[in-house]
């Protein structure tokens, strides 16, 4: 009985990890396509940046979809380019 828990467990996991890259990874061909459009990746990492909190940088996300990006995203998609973005520049 145990190994098939385990089984179980493991692949679930995996699944798990795969679809959280694969959701990083679509974020970041969302990011490329539209918010590179406007600005570059320096944007995150200068030392005056004003996200400061993985709050802040949903809401700036989601400012820019409606204002310049004009990203009609979903909130999966939405939620993509948040992870790809804490993942790459901000680790909250």
């Amino acid at each position: 009985m145990k190994p098939v828990f385990l089984i179980i467990s493991l692949i679930f996991s995996t699944s798990v990890i795969a679809e959280e890259k694969t959701s990083v990874t679509h974020g970041e061909q969302l990011h490329n396509d539209k918010c590179l459009a406007c600005h570059t990746t320096q944007v995150y990492s200068r030392d005056d940046r004003r996200v400061k909190t993985l709050q802040a940088l949903s809401n700036q996300v989601n400012n820019c979809m409606k204002g310049p990006a004009k990203a009609e995203w979903t909130e999966i998609e939405t939620n993509s380019v948040i992870n790809y973005l804490n993942q790459k520049f901000y680790k909250f």
